[in-house]
């Protein structure tokens, strides 16, 4: 449940809003109105988006599917007493098939062409309705029905909110799972480059003509609602002017962005009545805020909104989530190693052979509590936080060689002989260092999806992303479920993302700069001791050819792929690890 609601919270906040918050203007039908006008102007933008954000191309005639989509709505429901549901269905069907035929066409034209081409579409489609005496010409289609569901009829402005509510929350679902298809990631590529997305084999006539499809649908949706929540439309409703005000309000709101579109709405839609008792025109005020969104947020509102989120929005709960765990009482010890105190786990058996574990990047020992707790008595599990990270002590030098200096002082301290070590990630690069300086320490070592011997490179584009890890716990956590896919949600990953907040914060980009600084491939040649590296086939970070560098320079060690394994067997597979990992120091393997 907890690995469900963390996945679909966004939408299941978006419910609850929908549903409260008509219940709190229920009284106020101007307010339910206001509201139902935003949302179904939203589905609009969103279709919209569709065609400028995600796929690149232009339309300045897009209210006319809007139009469309009301009229025949209105027609089928007030002159054929066709049901409502059928009748709204069948406007955005009618709206798509406009599409294909504005498409078709379009497919020749591109920038300032295509632009004109859909504007004249619009102008044609408006002037015709100002002549079709059938449908009221340019006084407009009145005394519209109310919608009826199932033989229910949604008379009260809170029912029909409802209503376009539900259809709005409905559509926003099926967007964002459509844009993650193949048919959205060709739209996607055709935006950035027609050729390379050609060069690809992409149809882009194809999914040209399907990204104006999908718009004038929602389109015509929408203009459904809005001929049977208004109970009144007319030409002038659907004139340039709200063409002009959709393309406002996706560029307002946010190119290529799902809340672009909302936010948008709610600028175009709610001012006119913020500065209704005025004299500022309305093309005077959408002007100067476009020209303020394009110096200062050239890619929308709601791509300025994520920015301001990632970088402060979380700094508070992350500062108060990071004070928490700092104060909450671990089980462990702390020793006195080199001047720093070291802070560690250990089995409740304290004799066997030893099993040293170091934790990697963004870790502590709390990586290893589940493996040290299903450990058999025969063995001696201890499990270090390393300077700069959790309980233990700071230091001044980043770097794998000092991270390595203090685990080999720890072993050292308690006076351990012939360890078994296992290394995690970045633990595993400072086991390497370990087995280099000290070999005739170790016994054998157990290397969890490591850091490879010749080093790992990080883009430099990623070093922004960790610098953003200090100050944003919902990002780090998305971080780390990423690294242990096949691990359910639940209250100890909750802990292992506070543990990762203790991390020294200059390490949040040292660590990745320290990981591409060395090169052990000549010096692990000649080691004498039995490795057993672990990668799983999802881990995004260290791959099967990183792993088999292992392999490549050293005779002893053995390569194990994991199947449904990422990053993290010792957290995502725990029973199956600690098995392994016995076996292997009882030499079975």
């Amino acid at each position: 449940m907890r690995q469900f609601i963390y996945s679909q919270r966004n939408w299941i906040a978006l419910a609850l809003i929908f549903v409260i918050l008509p219940l709190i203007f229920s009284g106020q039908t101007f307010m339910l109105t206001i509201f139902s006008l935003l949302l179904i102007y939203t589905v609009v933008a969103l279709g919209l988006n569709i065609v400028i954000g995600y796929t690149g191309q232009i339309s300045i005639g897009h209210a006319a599917f809007m139009a469309i989509g009301a009229y025949f709505s209105a027609i089928m429901v007030s002159f054929f007493n066709i049901p409502f549901i059928f009748s709204f269905l069948g406007a955005g069907l009618v709206a798509g098939l406009f599409g294909v035929l504005l498409g078709i066409p379009a497919l020749r034209l591109k920038g300032f062409y295509l632009a004109i081409a859909t504007m004249a579409f619009g102008v044609v489609v408006e002037q015709t309705l100002h002549t079709w005496d059938y449908v009221g010409a340019s006084a407009g289609f009145r005394t519209i029905p109310n919608p009826s569901i199932f033989g229910i009829t949604l008379k009260s402005d809170l029912s029909k909110l409802y209503l376009v509510l539900t259809v709005s929350f409905v559509l926003f679902i099926l967007t964002s799972n459509f844009l993650k298809t193949k048919t959205g990631r060709a739209l996607k590529a055709i935006r950035e480059s027609e050729f390379a997305a050609r060069s690809m084999g992409i149809n882009i006539s194809k999914y040209k003509i399907i990204s104006f499809v999908i718009s004038a649908i929602y389109a015509g949706l929408a203009g459904s609602l809005y001929a049977h929540t208004i109970g009144y439309i007319s030409p002038a409703d659907f004139g340039l002017g709200t063409s002009i005000n959709l393309l406002a309000m996706i560029v307002i709101g946010g190119l290529a962005t799902m809340s672009g579109g909302f936010i948008g709405a709610l600028i175009i839609v709610a001012m006119p009545f913020m500065f209704s008792r005025t004299q500022l025109p309305m093309s005077i005020i959408s002007g100067v805020l476009l020209v303020v969104v394009v110096l200062f947020f050239p890619r929308g509102i709601a791509y300025g909104l994520r920015i301001f989120s990632l970088k402060y929005l979380w700094r508070p709960i992350t500062v108060i989530r990071r004070w928490f765990a700092l104060k909450k009482k671990e089980k462990g010890k702390k020793i006195n190693i080199s001047g720093k105190s070291i802070f560690y786990r250990e089995t409740d058996n304290k004799v066997g052979p030893p099993v040293v574990f170091v934790h990697g990047n963004f870790g502590s020992s709390k990586w290893f509590e589940p493996t040290l707790e299903r450990l058999s008595s025969k063995y001696h599990g201890l499990a270090l936080d390393m300077p700069n990270f959790g309980r233990s002590d700071r230091i001044e030098n980043v770097s794998i060689d000092a991270y390595a200096e203090y685990v080999f002082n720890f072993m050292k301290e308690l006076k351990l002989e012939k360890v078994n070590i296992v290394g995690h990630s970045l633990g595993g690069a400072v086991v390497q260092k370990v087995m280099i300086d000290h070999p005739q320490m170790i016994n054998k070592a157990i290397l969890i999806d490591p850091a490879p011997p010749s080093g790992l490179k990080t883009s430099p584009e990623v070093y922004a992303v960790l610098d953003l890890y200090k100050s944003n716990r919902d990002l780090l956590k998305k971080a780390l479920i990423g690294i242990m896919p096949t691990r359910k949600i639940d209250k100890f990953t909750e802990e292992l993302v506070d543990e990762a907040l203790l991390m020294e914060g200059k390490c949040f980009e040292l660590n990745a700069r320290a990981l591409e600084e060395y090169d052990y491939r000549e010096d692990i040649k000649n080691l004498d001791i039995p490795m057993l590296i672990y990668v799983g086939k999802k881990d995004t970070l260290i791959t099967e050819k990183m792993a088999r560098e292992f392999e490549k320079f050293n005779s002893k060690a053995k390569v194990k792929l994991l199947d449904d394994c990422g990053h993290s067997v010792n957290v995502e597979k725990p029973d199956f690890f600690v098995k392994d990992l016995e076996d292997f120091f009882d030499n079975n393997l």
